[in-house]
């Protein structure tokens, strides 16, 4: 099993279990749990994940995400991850016996403990639970804790249930269960610089293909430039006033005076502001853009 995972070694680890597919709260949970553990036992906190995507490998379909491997990495590290250990989300890796994936993990990693969700899952056909990661532990004298289920609103926090409200548009409660606002990030494409004229000037950015969509609309947000945050007003989806119809989250950062051009940024979501329409004039969008940046400068979708 070695081989099977990321070539890295971390000595003494707790180790959180989990897909942690767009790390929300309930996944922040057992990485708290971790942590707490791992400082209780001067041990790195680890993370182990999958780099490919878990639910389309199990499921044969397609499978959106709401972050990629790198972005999740980047949010596990910001929690307090030492390492991340990425494993092939392959049915070789996933016919991994139970105690043969502890096994493995305990001999690369040296690990001290671990965490996990209760409904946690993992080995072949899922036949190891958290009992199972319990019992196992014990017999080798190593700590294990089990993170409680997170509810909001009396109803457990899913990844599933997050890209439910991002498809509807509820970027408030996506976040809320998310822990951190949803962000779609990319390279600034070069545009037809139709929103300078109109003195509202924009960046745009084409979300991956396998990104979980939101509803087309526009959204309040913001973006990070050069470490200030800047507040944004962005059309997600088409342009039809234009006459563009392929998805482009495209975004006027208020304040900003610059060009972007090819650099990485991140634009992330607050709110859902309105639907997108076709205006039968330029001044008639100008009007509602200005309308739209008095909302967005309001605090309204702080």
């Amino acid at each position: 099993m070695s081989d099977r995972i990321t070539e890295k070694t971390v000595h003494s680890a707790v180790i959180a279990l989990g897909y942690f597919d767009s790390v929300h709260v309930g996944h922040r949970a057992v990485i708290n749990r971790a942590g707490e553990l791992a400082e209780k036992l001067s041990a790195n906190l680890a993370v182990f994940t999958f780099s490919g995507n878990l639910r389309a490998a199990i499921n044969g379909g397609e499978e959106k995400f709401v972050y990629n491997a790198a972005e999740r990495e980047e949010i596990l590290r910001s929690l307090g991850a030492k390492e991340v250990i990425f494993a092939p989300a392959d049915r070789t890796f996933l016919d991994t016996d139970k105690r043969d994936f502890l096994a493995g993990l305990c001999e690369k990693y040296n690990a001290a403990g671990f965490a996990c969700g209760k409904d946690y899952r993992f080995g072949k056909g899922g036949e190891g639970n958290a009992e199972y990661l319990k019992e196992y532990a014990a017999q080798r004298g190593l700590a294990a804790v089990i993170a409680d289920t997170v509810l909001l609103g009396g109803e457990k926090v899913s990844t599933t249930g997050i890209k439910a409200l991002l498809a509807a548009g509820d970027v408030r409660a996506a976040n809320v269960r998310l822990g951190s606002p949803f962000f779609i990030g990319g390279k600034v494409l070069s545009g037809r610089k139709v929103g300078r004229k109109l003195g509202f000037p924009t960046v745009n950015i084409l979300p991956e293909k396998d990104k979980q969509p939101l509803k087309e609309g526009v959204y309040a947000g913001f973006s990070v430039i050069d470490g200030k945050r800047l507040p944004a007003i962005i059309n997600y989806g088409a342009r039809p006033t234009y006459g563009l119809s392929g998805v482009v989250a495209e975004a006027h950062l208020i304040g900003y005076e610059g060009d972007l051009y090819g650099k990485y940024i991140r634009i992330y979501f607050t709110g859902y502001m309105r639907g997108i329409k076709k205006f039968a004039c330029e001044e008639e969008l100008m009007r509602q853009l200005e309308s739209d940046r008095t909302e967005v400068l309001s605090g309204k979708y702080d």
